[in-house]
């Protein structure tokens, strides 16, 4: 049975799914309940997606201004009404600013926070002139555009959410290892630190500073500077938090095959998948990793190789090494690597599919004809039309 071989389950970060941070084994969740049913060596792999994520969301909430809502409400505020949209046109037109269509955002949905940013600041201009010039707008949003500090913390939310939306969308990618995805964490923890370290803001924060000093603003530049060192406290503190889960895949990191490999990599992978009950013979992987080592030596000067996902890299060198006695042991780690699923974002794209297809005009819809259609969406979904029918 399938239940017997499995090595991990991966689920998003709430209490239902693992018990809360520390992993209650004891408690009434899933991960506890599997590990008793199918294997008390059951790793628990959280999403990394929803912890990048929800990690700017504790960030922002040190800041005075509630970007995510104001976003929201200006959406909703134009968009069923035509005649406000048509108003909104003609102070495009008058501000000189081609008019686009403004966006929303949602908590659940990782990637829709920066698009919203960058869309209300394209529109700011217009917008603001448009809401105040009104009798009666909704007073959230006229706070927010009478604000003068409003586009300051815009400006700096968008510069800070280009690394959080970039890295969501690298570590959200269907083939990604644990490996990589523990990479991907670690780079944006080191990117907040620099940022924190040096009080970063983006040139056009500091020229928008500079003018509201000018015009009389001084404490509330020094507030917004405050606040701006609080943002990237909140944010390190959330990550370092969440990170720590990960932190037991730090063994497989030679695996990404970025460098060459070195025996004192290697032991420790070694060691973690014993705890887990799987033998590997490490005199003879000893030796294979010496070949292992010609080959990413071979490779590390092609381009081309460097950019492949690390399942890509891992096929190029068992088609090469076509002896089973020359890869053997290495193979027994790579199996169970690649076991592990890194996050939890094919599972909601599944979710995302069914939402689409199973509507309310659509209600009488079998389980078993659901299956179908999603089985057929999700694995051939790169394939074009007459692709699939000689398929």
């Amino acid at each position: 049975m399938i239940l017997k071989k499995c090595v991990a389950f991966t689920g998003d970060n709430c209490n239902t799914m693992f018990g809360g941070l520390r992993r209650n084994e004891q408690g009434n969740n899933v991960f506890a309940k599997l590990k008793k049913m199918l294997n008390p060596s059951l790793i628990g792999v959280g999403c990394s997606a929803h912890v990048l994520n929800n990690c700017i969301h504790h960030g922002a909430e040190r800041i005075n201004i509630d970007i995510e809502n104001n976003i929201n409400k200006i959406y909703q505020y134009f968009s069923i009404y035509t005649i406000r949209t048509e108003q909104l046109k003609e102070y495009c037109e008058f501000a000189n600013c081609e008019y686009k269509r403004l966006l929303s955002h949602s908590k659940t949905r990782w990637l829709s926070l920066f698009p919203g940013i960058s869309r209300l600041l394209e529109m700011f201009s217009p917008l603001k002139s448009y809401f105040l010039s009104q009798e009666h707008p909704p007073i959230v949003i006229k706070r927010f555009f009478e604000n003068e500090m409003s586009e300051l913390y815009l400006w700096h939310m968008h510069s800070l959410m280009s690394v959080f939306h970039g890295r969501i969308q690298v570590v959200e990618r269907e083939n990604n290892s644990v490996a990589e995805v523990l990479e991907n964490l670690e780079l944006v923890h080191k990117v907040l630190v620099e940022r924190k370290n040096e009080n970063f803001m983006s040139l056009k924060v500091k020229r928008l500073l500079v003018e509201k000093r000018e015009e009389g603003y001084e404490d509330e530049c020094n507030n917004f500077l405050s606040e701006v060192a609080n943002l990237y406290e909140r944010c390190l503190e959330y990550l370092c938090k969440w990170m720590k889960p990960m932190e037991e895949f730090a063994c497989f990191k030679w695996m990404t095959l970025n460098e060459i490999p070195s025996w004192k990599d290697v032991e420790p992978c070694m060691e973690y998948l014993i705890g887990k009950g799987v033998h590997v013979d490490d005199a003879k992987c000893f030796d294979q990793i010496c070949n292992l080592k010609q080959f990413v030596e071979s490779y590390l000067q092609d381009e081309e190789f460097i950019k492949l996902p690390t399942h890509k890299k891992w096929c190029k060198y068992f088609d090469q090494s076509t002896n089973i006695t020359c890869h053997s042991e290495i193979l027994r780690l790579v199996q169970f690597f690649f076991a592990v699923t890194s996050h939890n974002a094919n599972v909601e794209r599944v979710f995302s599919l069914m939402e689409s297809q199973w509507t309310k005009e659509r209600n009488k819809l079998s389980v078993a004809t659901m299956k179908g259609i999603l089985t057929l969406q999700y694995n051939f979904k790169d394939m074009c039309c007459s692709e699939f029918f000689y398929f």
